[in-house]
């Protein structure tokens, strides 16, 4: 899932005493780098010499660029690449990520995932697929934290009894493609001053807590949200309070940490139908963004013995990213070898 790129020092270069010369790709003084490319188009590639020290008065001397293409000879039809490839990072815990065979995929095909990310000595293979029929249709990534923030890249290739198969390569940031669990122990009271208190808890797993935003929705008015925000409670001002809605609660990474993201399910809880008296009791909310983390603001909620709860209607479906036009890097190596031995 890498290009290596390899180049030798210029044979004219000054050797004298304090003499600093270094090649620039990315400014490395190494004469190799390893960097990802979207191998289903040409790389393009240049490296250039800095030269600087006493040996040149300490002026910076730079050469001309030298130039190198790669591109990875396509195999295999366009039809026959995987389709509706989509991943989910559930919970900043596990990915999931899942396909359908190509149009022009033969029976019997059989598909391997690759990844590799900075970090990683080498590109490694799935080893907990989800099959359909004997068909690997996906894959449950693992142990992934040293890939959050950065370029994770991703190989699907198959192979088939004379038959070549276009592999599908992506590039993936996982913390724009996670969704967290529901959040927990929603808790909604109506006050003797009409006010509706909402308060409920981060889903808690692996999901940074300060990364939420949460939105907020009453059951007459699905559509349109009542509050989004980085909070844990929201008062909001009832001209009824002999009725309670039905009330949900969901979240999804925010803008501090990720340039989107998966929201999650709905709360299942659905609070209706109030007539009796409430008494008040005190309940402190902690409001956590992510620059600070101590709490900031406390305020009262009501404890309604009559609180029913029930079903909620059903959630949204989905939002999932097709990923078919995302890219991956791949490394020569990783090509000519690994890629023949998907499904082994």
């Amino acid at each position: 899932c890498y290009l290596d790129l390899r180049w030798s020092p210029r044979q004219t270069l000054p050797s004298a005493p304090g003499c600093l010369s270094f090649n620039q790709v990315i400014f490395t003084r190494k004469l190799k780098f390893r960097v990802g490319f979207d191998l289903s188009r040409t790389a393009e590639v240049k490296v250039q010499t800095l030269l600087e020290g006493r040996c040149t008065g300490d002026v910076e001397v730079q050469s001309d660029w030298i130039y190198a293409t790669f591109q990875v000879p396509l195999q295999g039809k366009l039809e026959s690449k995987v389709q509706n490839f989509r991943c989910v990072y559930h919970n900043w815990e596990y990915l999931k990520c899942t396909w359908q065979p190509g149009l022009l995929a033969p029976r019997g095909v059989r598909y391997g995932l690759y990844y590799w990310y900075e970090g990683l000595s080498h590109a490694v293979q799935c080893d907990d697929y989800i099959q359909d029929h004997d068909i690997n249709i996906g894959c449950i990534l693992q142990n992934l934290s040293q890939a959050e923030y950065k370029d994770l890249n991703i190989c699907v290739n198959g192979s088939a009894a004379a038959t070549l198969l276009r592999p599908l390569y992506v590039t993936l940031r996982l913390h724009n493609l996670a969704k967290p669990s529901p959040p927990k122990q929603l808790v909604v009271s109506m006050s003797a001053s009409e006010e509706l208190h909402v308060a409920w808890d981060p889903p808690g797993g692996e999901t940074p807590p300060q990364c939420l935003e949460y939105e907020v929705q009453l059951a007459e008015d699905l559509e349109e949200s009542v509050s989004t925000q980085m909070e844990t409670a929201l008062t909001i001002s009832r001209a009824n309070q002999s009725h309670i809605p039905c009330v949900r609660v969901r979240g999804r990474t925010n803008i501090f940490c990720a340039d989107q993201g998966f929201w999650s399910e709905w709360t299942q809880e659905c609070f209706s139908g109030m007539e009796s008296k409430v008494t008040s009791i005190s309940f402190t909310s902690f409001i956590k963004p992510v620059w600070d983390q101590v709490p900031v603001a406390a305020m009262s909620i009501c404890w309604c013995p009559a609180l029913e709860l029930g079903s909620w209607f059903k959630t949204k479906k989905e939002r999932v990213t097709n990923m078919d036009t995302l890219s991956l890097h791949l490394s020569p190596s990783f090509v000519r070898g690994n890629m023949t031995r998907s499904g082994s």
